[in-house]
């Protein structure tokens, strides 16, 4: 049985390395906090714009086998969309 909640735990950890990165490549310098904050309100922001995803990820989990297969590669896209959502805000310097 899935554990609800430990994707999007690992999705804000993934998300929070992905933002420090992300500040040395526009020449910033944030702190774990920071990227953090930044992580959930990039991943908070992607979610509210695809929640049929997010539904569609949950319940794919309780599918044996292609559940496995399905809710990871959402998550993918999702962490995508956010970093992306992450990387603009750097661009215009909201972070």
């Amino acid at each position: 049985m899935p554990v609800p909640g430990l994707g999007i735990a690992a999705d804000i950890t993934a998300m929070t390395a992905m933002a420090v990165a992300l500040s040395t490549v526009f020449g910033a310098n944030i702190t774990k906090a920071v990227a953090e904050a930044a992580a959930v309100a990039a991943l908070k922001d992607a979610v509210l714009k695809q929640p049929i995803k997010v539904l569609t990820k949950e319940l794919s989990k309780l599918i044996p086998f292609a559940g496995q297969i399905i809710a990871p590669a959402i998550s993918i896209g999702m962490v995508e969309a956010a970093g992306w959502i992450i990387a603009r805000q750097m661009d215009e310097g909201r972070i």
